[in-house]
Formats: structure tokens, C-alpha cells, sequence
């Protein structure tokens, strides 16, 4: 039968359950606050002295140096720890960096509770944009999917309880100075949007990440596998358009595949092209990702990091018919005028498309919902109210 590994949440004594975290990678980071509230002490390792001195300091939690020497320092932390999780990827052979440097950790790690590994649905392989579930045949079709099936393998033979976390491409906000999403690429202007028709991607959050491993620690399941996914995946440049339009920057470029100059790394993320199915994760694990599509963890992103965690952020578009267009347009600066001079407004966009004269693109921010709410109720009887009855709207809404 599961156990839930225990937690506390006291002040500190020497009863509280301990964390080791290998490898203090973006994800790993987005985990420490749920540790850290739910009673955990967290012992991390990073791959130098100068690192985990640095990142100690940053986080509050002890870092060491791990390099593949196992020091009686480190046998001891892995003697002590309740839960054990592994960011650390496999060497470029496929072995597991960790594993191969402790073949004894089960032996060693006799109160481990839980463990997990951080792996990738690279080891899918393609499959011609179906859904791919975490029972079938793996075929994967890069070196890396290689590699993560082999040390996948390596982690559920180690004799640990693990559980695995395949997980699809991550993003998120600036985390102890590390970031990934599109913003800074675009502000850069380097970033092209390579189109190949048919290609999607899958996305996932990483505090959505931090949900899911700490989901699975309340509910362990010893050799199960998740797929980590926000189950929306979408073609990489509708991604890269929404994030150019929500910051106000032109959007990237876009380049046919056959013409476009890639490495030969960049190039093997378009040889193949899935969906993943999330369903066991949000069955088994009571889980569900907070963001459920690359909009909402856009548009998270942009307004906590902008406009601050109170304020209040609409994005999307509206489609206007042919009867309606004359007017729309006809009423939409003054309407613009109105809603800028508004107290409570932080930035008020709407634009028509480029290519589509019914849609236009809009993006609304306020200080707070209250604010927000007051701009609903000053619009009223407005000629723009009456002009706009008839769009249809397709709105992302995120707010406190």
C-alpha cells in the first residue's frame, strides 16, 4: 500500500523531513517555496563550489558541489532524506550522471520515502501530431529521447521508489535570476518563427511542474509515470505572435522550415510532433495545471512581472462582422481615449489585424478586478457598447 511520505510543518528540529534535490536546475528552483511550505529541510546539489556557494546564499537552502565524488558529506545527506528528486540529465552515452556515480543509493537512502525523476516526452518519438500516452512503445527518433529512456530506466531499476515525470517544454517567469519564455528572445530581435506545417508543441508551466511533484509526494505510487503537459499544445509560432502582441513588440519573422538556417539541434525539435495526454497525472494525482494553455502562462508572466500580483490582465481578440466594422472602427478611439484616462488603467491596446480585417487584437490592463469592473460599468450605454454588442470575443482573463 502508498504511503504519503510524511510532513511537518513545526519550526525547525531535527524531526523535520529533508529533501534532496540533485541537480538545482529551473525547475528544481520552482519547487523550493512548496518544500519550504510544507516543512521541508532542502539539501540541493549543483555541479561546483562557486555555484552552490552563490545559490545558497540566494535561496536560504544548503547547495553542495556534486561532480560525481561521492564524500562522506554527501552519503550522509542521502542517509537522512525522506524524498529524493533528480533534475540532473543523462551524459551524453545515456547513462544517468547520478546513478552511475551511486549504484548503491537505494542501499544508502534507507528512509527515502519518494523519489522522482525529471524526465522529457522526447522518448515518444514522433507521432504524426497524435496523442501520446504513457503505456505505449517508445520510439524515439533524437539521441536525447535515447538518453532519457535509458536513464528513466535506470532511476526504476535503481530500487528506489520512483516515480518518473515525463515533461513537455517548460517555461515561466524569472526564477533567482533564470527565466524562459519568449519575451526577452523577441525584445532581442533575433528570435525567427521557423513555420512547418502540421508542427505543434507541448508546453507546461514550471510551477505547474511543482504542483504535480508535490501532488505526487502527498499521493506516491512507486514505478508510475506522468505525463506533465498543460494539454494544449499549439504551432511554436502562434506561441511567439501572441507573446510579440501581449508586450507590444513586432512579431518575429516567419521562415519556412525548408529555408531556414537551424543547428543541428534546433533542427531535430521539428522531426517530430505529438500531443500529450495529461489525463493520468490530473486522474491519479488530483492534479491540474493552474495554466492551462501558453496564454495563460503568457499572460501570468507578463502581468505580475509588469503591472504587479494585484493587477488585472484581458488579452486576446475580438472578431467583428461586415455590418458591425464601419461602426466598431468609427467608435473605437474615442473609446480609447475614455478607458486610457481612466484612474484604474495601466494599458488599453486594441489594433486590427493585419491580414484579417474582422479581427482585432486587444489587450487591457487595470490596477486591480475592482478597476476593472469600474471600466465595465463607466462603458454603459456607451455609443462603443452599442457598436461592439455583436463581436465575438475570445479573451484570456488572468488576475489575483
Amino acid at each position: 500500500m502508498a504511503r504519503t511520505v510524511k510532513r511537518q510543518t513545526e519550526s525547525r528540529s531535527e524531526n523535520r523531513p529533508v529533501a534532496l534535490l540533485f541537480g538545482l536546475g529551473y525547475s528544481a528552483k520552482a519547487l523550493l517555496p512548496q518544500l519550504q511550505s510544507a516543512g521541508y529541510d532542502i539539501i540541493a546539489t549543483v555541479r561546483s563550489q562557486e555555484k552552490a556557494d552563490r545559490l545558497s546564499n540566494k535561496t536560504g537552502v544548503k547547495v553542495i558541489a556534486f561532480t560525481g565524488h561521492v564524500d562522506r558529506d554527501l552519503k550522509k545527506t542521502i542517509t537522512s532524506a525522506n524524498i529524493i528528486l533528480s533534475s540532473v540529465p543523462p551524459a551524453d552515452d545515456g547513462t544517468d550522471q547520478v546513478i552511475s556515480a551511486i549504484p548503491n543509493i537505494a542501499k544508502l537512502a534507507a528512509n527515502c520515502e519518494w523519489t522522482g525523476y525529471l524526465s522529457a516526452t522526447s522518448v515518444y518519438g514522433d507521432r504524426q501530431g497524435k496523442w501520446a500516452f504513457e503505456d505505449e512503445l517508445l520510439y524515439p527518433a533524437t539521441k536525447r529521447g535515447k538518453n532519457r529512456i535509458m536513464a528513466e530506466l535506470a532511476w526504476l531499476e535503481s530500487g528506489l521508489p520512483v516515480h518518473v515525470f515525463r515533461l513537455s517544454g517548460i517555461y515561466g517567469p524569472n526564477i533567482l535570476g533564470q527565466a524562459r519564455n519568449a519575451f526577452s528572445r523577441i525584445r532581442s530581435g533575433q528570435v525567427r518563427s521557423v513555420i512547418k506545417p502540421g508542427h505543434i508543441v507541448n508546453r507546461i508551466h514550471v510551477n505547474d511542474i511543482a504542483s504535480a511533484v508535490m501532488a505526487s509526494i502527498d499521493k506516491p505510487d512507486a514505478g508510475q509515470v506522468y505525463n506533465i503537459s498543460d494539454g494544449n499544445p499549439a504551432p511554436p509560432q502562434d506561441v511567439l505572435d501572441f507573446a510579440a502582441d501581449l508586450i507590444g513588440e513586432p512579431r518575429p519573422p516567419h521562415i519556412d522550415f525548408t529555408e531556414a538556417e537551424l543547428t543541428p539541434m534546433a533542427r531535430s525539435f521539428y522531426l517530430e510532433t505529438k500531443r500529450i495526454d495529461n489525463s493520468r497525472a490530473k486522474k491519479d494525482l488530483d492534479w491540474k495545471p493552474q495554466h492551462t494553455s501558453y496564454r495563460d502562462g503568457l499572460c501570468d508572466i507578463y502581468r505580475k512581472a509588469n503591472f504587479g500580483p494585484e493587477a488585472f490582465l484581458l488579452a486576446g481578440h475580438v472578431i467583428v462582422s461586415d455590418a458591425d466594422l464601419e461602426a466598431v472602427r468609427r467608435e473605437l478611439p474615442g473609446h480609447k481615449k475614455a478607458t486610457i484616462g481612466e484612474p484604474g488603467c495601466l494599458r488599453f491596446n486594441v489594433f486590427q489585424d493585419l491580414k484579417d480585417k474582422y479581427k482585432f487584437h486587444v489587450f487591457e490592463a487595470f490596477k486591480s478586478e475592482a478597476d476593472f469592473r469600474t471600466h465595465k460599468k463607466r462603458m454603459q450605454g456607451t455609443d462603443w457598447v452599442k457598436a461592439s454588442a455583436n463581436v465575438e470575443r475570445f479573451y484570456t482573463v488572468s488576475k489575483a
